[in-house]
């Protein structure tokens, strides 16, 4: 059985050290072996079954790619599931011997892993089990990462019709990403976009497919018709109209719903949108301290928070208030006709309850990078007193700081704290001796499985998802 883990109370700004506690690995074994530790995947309650969650429709999906994704250009990475897929799962074990600046490029039997992640960039999930017989179970979480995210012409090739050359997910090389995004004729601007959007109630898992689906070439569609291209203000609103349509738009609307947590960077400023209990983070990692820091996380949209409460009283709808546990918007079920209750006061779908207060709305954040490191740098430095200037040296020596991103759905991150999830993928983005990106999340993941199973003795476990993306490096300096 994994180690025991305790959900420990999420902080909107946290500093750990690295020293030691970096070194995250299911089995708690020392930073030398976590590359190579073996982990034991008894979490999953129901090994012998197989998972129903819906690669048919990821699929599909892509190979209607050239049809659907015509607003952008960019990588895809779609999750594969850690443990119900076989070919996957025996992947996920032979990678997690090698470490991150291994190459795997001639590794073929690592190959399908190529669709999910890169050094920099991954996305993976587990089914859950939500009682019933075994082949009944659905995955209803989804979740993208799309780097780069090219809108428009963006890309040099807005139609698509110049052959592009050949991406390969699984380079050792740091440059990786930064080669992607400069294969551009026409702009080097980063552009990044991952989600996750966990799909509830009967057609749930139909909601967060066609939003998974769908957001990424709406929001690029609308980005690519604002003029100019990136003001912040105008961004904000084309991601709270994208929701907006796709909620009016998705099927299954009157009997299912889905969250939906976003992260968009455009150039230095970095779009956080989130509708929902799902969570977003960005977190700054300091390799001269070997320090993990949460800048942002968003917050959950819970009915008892009182903007959201009075949101829906004021439309006539109730929130019931338990003493102990969770929340919910009460509304009749249209396919019961029974009174159920909603855990959230935003999502995507859930029609019944819209006429109730619950909005598609995202509230959205925007997060400058440039800021960021500017704020980081002046805990560095000294300002001189004489004339309030900053030595030019300082920036050179304390330009450190790498940001990275994540979105979860609340299925991990009910059993793993931010905290917890940053350490663990700040070790595998930056430390030579580390495990890969894929590795690190398939240990969150068999983490949260790992509680799930605790409390709730194998009747229950959410499904669970996780996009990461890294967001900023420091620039290369030639040696003097």
């Amino acid at each position: 059985m994994l180690s025991a883990f305790f959900r420990s109370t999420a902080s909107r700004r946290t500093s750990t050290s690295l020293a030691g506690a970096l070194a995250f690995s299911i089995s708690s074994r020392p930073a030398t072996s976590a590359a190579s530790s073996t982990m034991m995947e008894a979490p999953p309650p129901t090994p012998r079954a197989t998972s129903s969650y819906s690669f048919k429709d990821k699929e599909n999906t892509n190979s209607k790619r050239k049809d659907i994704h015509c607003h952008f250009q960019g990588r895809i990475f779609y999750p594969q599931d850690i443990y119900y897929d076989p070919n996957v799962k025996e992947a996920l074990t032979k990678l997690r011997k090698v470490k991150r600046t291994e190459s795997l490029e001639n590794q073929k039997d690592l190959k399908l892993l190529e669709a999910s992640g890169s050094p920099q960039a991954a996305t993976l999930t587990l089914i859950g089990y939500k009682g019933g017989t075994l082949d009944s179970q659905i995955n209803q979480d989804r979740a993208v990462v799309i780097s780069p995210y090219q809108v428009g012409n963006e890309g040099g090739d807005p139609a698509g019709t110049k052959k592009r050359r050949r991406f390969t997910a699984f380079n050792a090389s740091r440059q990786q990403d930064e080669d992607v995004e400069s294969s551009s004729t026409t702009t080097t601007t980063p552009s990044r976009l991952i989600a996750v959007f966990d799909g509830h109630a009967r057609l749930g898992e139909k909601v967060s497919q066609y939003a998974v689906t769908e957001l990424p070439n709406v929001l690029a569609k609308k980005l690519d018709a604002l003029n100019p291209k990136d003001n912040p203000d105008a961004v904000k609103e084309a991601l709270i109209d994208t929701f907006i349509e796709i909620d009016r738009s998705c099927p299954g609307g009157v009997s299912g719903g889905c969250t939906a947590s976003v992260i968009l960077q455009r150039g230095s400023k970095v779009f956080v949108a989130n509708a929902g209990d799902s969570r977003s983070f960005l977190v700054v990692y300091r390799p001269s301290s070997q320090t993990v820091e949460i800048i942002y996380i968003s917050r959950e949209d819970k009915p008892h928070l009182p903007d959201e409460r009075k949101r829906v009283e004021d439309c006539g709808g109730r929130v019931f208030l338990p003493p102990l546990g969770i929340s919910r918007v009460l509304y009749t079920d249209p396919d019961s006709g029974m009174q159920s209750g909603l855990a959230m006061s935003r999502s995507i779908g859930d029609w019944a309850v819209g006429k109730l207060g619950v909005i598609p709305d995202p509230i959205v954040e925007v997060i400058d990078v440039d800021q960021v490191v500017e704020n980081q740098v002046l805990r560095d430095c000294q300002i001189p007193e004489e004339d309030g200037t900053m030595d030019a040296a300082c920036f050179i020596s304390s330009d450190d700081v790498h940001i990275f991103a994540v979105a979860a759905t609340d299925g991990l991150m009910d059993f793993a704290s931010p905290e917890v999830i940053a350490q663990a993928i700040a070790f595998s983005l930056y430390h030579d001796d580390a495990p890969y990106l894929l590795s690190a999340l398939e240990q969150l993941i068999y983490l949260a499985a790992s509680g799930w199973e605790k409390a709730k003795q194998g009747r229950y476990r959410d499904d669970i998802a996780i996009s990461v993306t890294e967001i900023r490096k420091p620039p290369m300096r030639s040696k003097q």
